[in-house]
């Protein structure tokens, strides 16, 4: 998937994110968005099934075991490049850069992410709402970063490129 795509459906994803945490507390500020808490987000919005048992990670299948869970590598690379058209992560805190338009994402992506979404939220709607300690907890469930994150510890690296297969192959977990 070409990199300018992914940053457009990431985000478009992550305005959803945002949408949907402001449904669940709507009082919580966007400032909850850190970095780390919109790629973990993105782990398992990616992951998830939806009905028709399709996932996102033909789109954003990047994925490395870092010490934190899992990361979307050309997401990562992005959000610290500052690459982004409307949101921003600078100093690990969260910004608009400008206000959201959607353009440029196809619509069966946008049908595919919306689907995610309603996936996640029917496995736990209140994930949005977790801390990114929780977020990264959570992660840690999962056998395929389990796994990664063994070997890039056995070869002496601090990440380990985590096999997609392995990804959609893997029990999965949504809730603490």
């Amino acid at each position: 998937m070409e990199i300018a795509i992914k940053i457009i459906a990431f985000e478009y994803l992550l305005t959803q994110m945002l949408k949907w945490g402001k449904d669940i507390t709507p009082q919580v500020s966007t400032s909850s968005f850190t970095r780390l808490k919109a790629l973990k987000l993105l782990f398992f919005a990616s992951a998830v099934k939806d009905e028709e048992g399709r996932d996102l990670l033909d789109v954003f299948n990047n994925y490395y075991a870092l010490p934190n869970g899992p990361v979307e590598s050309d997401i990562y690379n992005s959000i610290t490049s500052d690459d982004l058209s409307f949101y921003s992560f600078k100093d690990f805190s969260f910004g608009l850069k400008a206000p959201y338009r959607e353009e440029g994402l196809d619509e069966n992506l946008k049908q595919r992410i919306d689907a995610a979404i309603i996936a996640l939220r029917s496995r736990n709607n209140d994930i949005v709402s977790y801390s990114a300690e929780q977020l990264v907890r959570l992660s840690h469930f999962w056998m395929s970063w389990q796994n990664s994150i063994q070997i890039a510890n056995a070869l002496g690296k601090g990440s380990y490129r985590m096999d997609v297969e392995q990804i959609r192959k893997n029990t999965q977990f949504f809730a603490l």
